[in-house]
């Protein structure tokens, strides 16, 4: 496993993002990814992505809650509202470094995201859907993939 220090120009990593949109249909048989809730707090989420190709997958990773695309719906299918403090990270500048890890065959990565810091959760029952984008063969020339993964929480 290789970790490096890459700087972090905002142009490039808004590209990232905006892709995620217009991802067309992909072959994502590359990687699983897991979401699973901690028991004792349901909103406190572990994602785990495990490259299953023969390939060598890239991923880009700064902080959690920006790293991956977050959609929570109410049981009613109504999306759950940001919290005032998300969205101000949401419309900073994101400056420093990130992280760049690849994983071969077999190798995982995990993240711990913590629901309660970025939406408005009360009690009861939501759907989490996950998004993530790893690099097929590395950053550098490498295939851009789009993953996504679903979990439903109950918050008490």
């Amino acid at each position: 496993m290789r970790i490096t220090n890459i700087p972090l120009r905002l142009p490039t990593f808004i590209s990232v993002f905006v892709s995620i949109f217009a991802a067309q249909a992909q072959d994502k048989s590359c990687c699983e990814m897991k979401i699973a809730a901690a028991a004792d707090a349901p909103a406190r989420l572990t994602v785990t992505i495990t490259n299953v190709s023969a390939q060598v997958v890239g991923i880009i990773r700064t902080r959690p809650d920006l790293d991956f695309g977050i959609i929570v719906k109410a049981a009613s299918g109504r999306e759950v509202d940001r919290t005032d403090s998300f969205k101000t990270a949401l419309r900073e500048p994101r400056g420093g470094s990130v992280l760049y890890q690849e994983l071969k065959k077999g190798e995982s990565f995990g993240q711990e995201l913590d629901l309660g810091r970025t939406h408005d959760l009360k009690p009861g029952t939501y759907s989490v859907t996950l998004t993530h984008e790893v690099y097929v063969g590395g950053v550098k020339g490498g295939k851009k993939v789009f993953l996504e993964s679903t979990a439903e929480i109950k918050i008490p």
